[in-house]
């Protein structure tokens, strides 16, 4: 009798194990990219800026909860946008007609992208020219020896001014 309700119990537990591994296996299938989260979306959501003030574009995650509420909700809105037929001009357009100019992510421009590579060289190269020059700098020329009558007076004057602190 003992033998049986072990074995009940483990047919139990190993039921109820793969009852539990087929659920979590459900909900991960159950995962997938939404609409929102389509190249074609964050494409246009990479050239607005969000206004929750956390300063991104609206194409970024924002750890611990994975996702700005304002983000979502404006990439939902791009994507019914797109459904309906608008090019991206125009989804671009419909943003700054109603949150203003601030809304577009301006970027930086070839300039903009290529400035840090130029001062990087810069200091570079005043770096190895600073180094060549000290690298060569010649000692100064040995002072030639002074007057030893001049210098035994100075040497006199100092040991009697010495002598009058004492």
């Amino acid at each position: 009798m003992r033998r049986t309700l072990m074995a009940r119990t483990s047919i139990a537990r190993t039921w109820k194990a793969g009852l539990l591994v087929a659920v979590a296996t459900a909900l991960c299938l159950a995962q997938s990219a939404t609409d929102y989260e389509s190249p074609a979306v964050m494409h246009v959501a990479g050239m607005l800026n969000c206004n929750c003030g956390c300063h991104l574009r609206m194409d970024c995650v924002m750890p611990p909860s994975g996702l700005c509420p304002v983000c979502k909700a404006a990439r939902i809105r791009i994507a019914s946008m797109q459904k309906e037929g608008k090019s991206e001009g125009q989804v671009l357009d419909q943003f700054v007609a109603e949150n203003g100019a601030g809304v577009l992510a301006v970027s930086p421009g070839p300039w903009g992208n290529a400035t840090p590579y130029l001062a990087l060289a810069l200091g570079l190269v005043i770096v190895v020219l600073s180094i060549r020059y000290y690298r060569h700098v010649r000692p100064a020329p040995a002072v030639p020896a002074g007057d030893d009558a001049a210098l035994s007076r100075y040497h006199d004057q100092i040991e009697k001014d010495l002598s009058k602190l004492e």
